[in-house]
């Protein structure tokens, strides 16, 4: 037979998915795991009703230890009455500070009353010498703004606004410098425009200055000209008559004294009260807390109730956040999404039968196998299409127990279709191929391998009912590397293709991503997932993996049953005894 290879086709990308149905998904998964539920659901019953139990006692206790005494409550009705008195002395000394004041102030506008618009001689101050000192005030503080501005910045501006105020436009000699200022001005400016430096420019400009400066003096002349004027016009000493001078002046500083000894007084009491109005509010903080601790509980029907649907959905609300944090396959439709790939059969448990116990070799047969179930004659009819000569498949998966099933009942209905058929186990962790189907150990695939055995001697033959029996090669017991595995099939593939007409393969997840399925000359792989248990992320980063060795993922078998517990469970000399009474 020549080596045929199928092409490689273009993986469908996976449809859409509602949130709706992911979430649905989501909790159908959750409640695949019943065992891990009632789990949580037990521990969390028996904690629950043990607090509800204990709860209300220990909140009894806690509410009695928790309950102030009476004599703990401060009485704040003298406190009250005391912070009203120490008010009270507090305005009064307030009222009296008022009073003093007034009284002072009278005292000094009388003074003052005293004492204004008097001259030299006693004599009354008249309205134009008032407006005259007025007049002489402005200019002084005029001259000496103007002069402040022209020493802090020495520009034509400000010496021509010196020159050109109120105080210094009866002065000839100001005039005179003021119409020099304003020629050489205009003479500066038309060096200006005409732009460059020039020594006349450098002249004009210190002349400038220098009248400047003749101005600044004459207006420094001239507000100490005005300063002098001003100090003549002065008042006098003011005079106070001698019945104002008689009377004692007002002690105010007593009273505020007094006003404050008050207040500190009326602050603390006040400060007293809210400390004891504070220790009422504690107290009655813990009475109520106590009240609600001491009405703690309920009948047992409504704890026992309330413990059984805590538990329940504790346990649920932990399997969904659990699924939820790592999805994991719900049905085949929803591992087609994720993987583009066609689900070729979903395994579902095996119903019973009456057929199974009519002969003694069915009972006696492996527990497993049931080659006329719909899921795995679906899975045959699509991968053993009409026509073809040979069939080679990898059968895989994340758990070696359901490959292996899976594998053997391929096996035992290519049998039933007049084929001969090689199922080989090449993964040696499990012996899951004979541990399912009860034979005895041999070297195995792993002795072919090393070089310690031949075909006929690791070969050992299967009857899967009265009048069909497969050739399989267990995996033996030395572990072989995966080279020399690809290398024993790469050498005896040929041979084996001309003697039999279907060859399976179980191997390993690890063996397949190590290209074992390559070798073969239709590199099949058959992947088996688990529904509820295999994650949807593993499954899609798998077969990328392996379509990216040069295999070719055929479909995907979806296992919707209980983990098969096989022989290898058992003890060996009962397996055994078993093999020897169905032979």
């Amino acid at each position: 037979m020549s080596p045929r290879r199928r092409p490689s086709r273009r993986r469908a990308s996976p449809p859409t998915i509602t949130r709706a149905t992911w979430i649905a998904a989501r909790a159908r998964n959750a409640l695949r795991r019943p065992v891990f539920i009632s789990a949580v659901s037990i521990v969390t019953f028996v904690l629950s009703l043990l607090a509800l139990v204990v709860v209300p006692q220990q909140a009894r206790k806690a509410a009695a230890a928790m309950r102030p005494a009476a004599a703990l409550r401060p009485d704040t009705e003298p406190t009250a009455a005391a912070l009203a008195e120490a008010e009270r002395q507090a305005a009064a000394a307030e009222s009296s500070l008022a009073s003093t004041r007034v009284e002072f102030a009278g005292l000094a506008s009388a003074s003052a009353a005293a004492t204004t618009d008097t001259a030299a001689g006693s004599e009354r101050v008249g309205s134009n010498v008032r407006s005259r000192h007025d007049t002489l005030s402005t200019q002084v503080d005029l001259l000496g703004r103007l002069i402040a501005r022209s020493e802090n910045a020495p520009l034509l501006g400000s010496y021509r606004a010196l020159a050109q105020s109120a105080p210094m436009q009866g002065d000839p000699r100001v005039r005179l410098l003021l119409d020099s200022l304003v020629e050489i001005e205009r003479e500066r400016d038309s060096y200006s425009a005409v732009g460059g430096v020039d020594p006349v420019f450098v002249a004009l400009t210190a002349r400038a200055n220098e009248l400047g400066r003749n101005i600044e003096a004459l207006a420094d002349v001239r507000r100490t000209a005005l300063k002098r004027e001003l100090s003549a016009m002065a008042p006098p000493p003011p005079t106070i008559s001698t019945t104002i001078a008689l009377r004692p002046l007002p002690d105010t500083l007593a009273r505020a004294q007094a006003r404050d000894a008050a207040r500190a007084a009326s602050a603390g009491v006040a400060t007293r009260l809210a400390r004891e109005r504070a220790e009422l509010a504690a107290l009655d903080v813990r009475e109520e807390r106590a009240r609600e601790l001491a009405n703690v509980g309920a009948s047992p029907s409504a704890m026992l109730a309330a413990a059984l649907v805590f538990g329940a959905v504790l346990g649920f609300g932990i399997a969904l956040f659990d699924e939820v944090r790592r999805p994991r396959l719900a049905d085949g439709y929803e591992a087609e999404r994720a993987t583009g790939i066609r689900v070729l059969g979903v395994i579902h448990p095996l119903p019973p039968s009456p057929e199974r116990g009519r002969r003694a070799s069915d009972r006696a047969g492996p527990p497993h196998i049931d080659p006329g179930a719909d899921g795995h004659q679906l899975i045959y009819l699509t991968i053993a299409t009409a026509g073809s000569n040979a069939v080679m498949l990898t059968v895989t998966g994340d758990n070696t127990a359901v490959a292996a099933i899976v594998a053997i009942n391929f096996a035992a209905i290519a049998a039933d279709e007049a084929r001969s058929t090689l199922l080989i186990d090449t993964d040696s962790t499990t012996s899951s191929v004979a541990a399912a189907l009860r034979l005895r150990t041999s070297a195995g695939i792993n002795g072919l391998a090393k070089g310690t055995a031949q075909w006929p001697e690791v070969t050992r033959s299967a009857r899967l009912g009265r009048d069909r029996t497969i050739d399989v090669v267990p995996s033996g017991d030395a572990g072989a590397s995966i080279d020399e595995i690809r290398a024993l099939l790469e050498r005896d593939i040929t041979r084996l293709s001309r003697r039999y007409d279907a060859i399976i393969l179980v191997s390993s997840a690890e063996q397949v991503l190590g290209g074992l399925p390559s070798v073969l000359p239709i590199p099949d792989v058959l992947f088996c997932a688990r529904a509820g248990q295999t994650p949807i992320a593993e499954i899609k980063r798998t077969v990328e993996l392996i379509d990216g060795t040069g295999a070719h993922t055929r479909g995907i078998v979806l296992w919707d049953a209980p983990d098969p517990v096989l022989a290898e469970l058992r003890p060996l000399g009962e397996v055994e005894r078993e093999v020897v009474e169905v032979g």
